[in-house]
């Protein structure tokens, strides 16, 4: 008796180590295996910063469009530039059942508590873009911003040298230095063009993104450093409103200034000659990217740990060469 009941414990305990292998259990095998088997109809939710700021609406349309081509059905959810409207749609997507999230943060500091949350209920994690302090996370798909913001610099440089200009002030109008990608554009810029020898004025931070705001900060910035010789943005919107302080001013080549991204309007001003050249990201593939990195997490592959997206260096020099590959990646349609 004592002989029988070892046994079929030997044996339970066997079965149970052979269903753990598998990755499902005696009554769930079944379902765990077809959900592993493919990405079709997998509930995959986008987090983004803002739907207002054209670089976050074009990573939607390059993972919603990914979402098609998988059969997966992606919902965007706006955290409009809050940390609690962010915490909240994290709760929303638990609820609804997600198969996995893929996030841009509000900030880097605040994506750890997003992460801790999708953990403990189980779900998977993508970052596409910003970054995070800390946190578990399957993938990040990111532009690697030091070399981008290098690229940046190295444009500018180009310019002022064609200018004749070896020295001088250079003005930054940033994105928020509480994201890494941030601090990094910050860093690949500023350390390029100190040691040619330029000096960096210190940087005006972004907090609406708007286009009236880089106006605004433009303007300070001509007026509080009049032999300012070189402005660098680092984000579209920031751009333009530099382009429209500079047609107000009447100020066309008074200053050489280079972006950080792109857009329709920023290739246009290249071409007028009015911004020298752009490090633009690609979003849209960004997005794509992020849900091919999601769904392989959903059928049991392991994706890279992060995924590098290269900026597209456009200036004056190669702007109409490289606009038809801008228009696919770097502009949501």
């Amino acid at each position: 008796m004592l002989k029988k009941k070892i046994t079929g414990i030997v044996l339970a305990s066997a079965l149970a180590l052979t269903m753990a292998a598998c990755g499902g259990s005696a009554d769930k095998g079944g379902d765990a295996k077809e959900a592993a088997s493919s990405c079709k109809d997998a509930k995959l939710a986008y987090m983004t910063v803002s739907t207002s700021v054209p670089f976050w609406r074009s990573i939607a349309v390059g993972a919603e469009s990914q979402g098609k081509e998988e059969g997966a059905q992606v919902t965007t959810y706006d955290s409009k530039l809050s940390q609690s409207t962010q915490m909240k749609n994290v709760q929303d997507i638990i609820t609804s059942g997600a198969d996995a999230i893929i996030i841009s943060p509000t900030d880097s500091a605040a994506a750890v508590g997003v992460l801790d949350k999708a953990k403990a209920a189980g779900v998977p994690v993508v970052i596409a873009d910003v970054g995070t302090d800390g946190g578990e996370y399957a993938s990040y798909v990111a532009t690697d911003n030091v070399a981008g913001a290098a690229k940046a610099a190295d444009m500018m440089l180009e310019a002022l040298k064609e200018k004749g200009i070896t020295s001088g002030e250079i003005g930054m109008i940033s994105i928020s230095q509480t994201r890494q990608n941030g601090k990094d554009r910050t860093k690949g810029f500023t350390e390029k063009v100190e040691a040619a020898g330029f000096k960096m004025i210190p940087l005006l931070e972004s907090s609406e993104y708007t286009r009236s705001e880089g106006l605004k900060f433009t303007q300070d910035l001509m007026t509080a450093h009049p032999n300012m010789v070189g402005l660098f943005t680092q984000h579209d919107e920031a751009t333009l409103g530099a382009v429209t302080a500079i047609q107000t001013a009447n100020a066309k080549g008074k200053f050489v200034l280079v972006g950080f991204d792109g857009s329709p309007d920023t290739m246009q001003a290249i071409k007028d000659g009015i911004v020298y050249g752009a490090s633009m990201q690609q979003p849209v593939l960004m997005g794509v990217e992020a849900v091919k990195a999601a769904c392989s997490v959903i059928t049991g592959k392991t994706p890279e740990k992060r995924i590098n997206v290269d900026t597209l260096p456009i200036s004056s020099l190669n702007v109409r060469d490289k606009e038809a590959e801008a228009s696919k990646t770097v502009f949501a349609k």
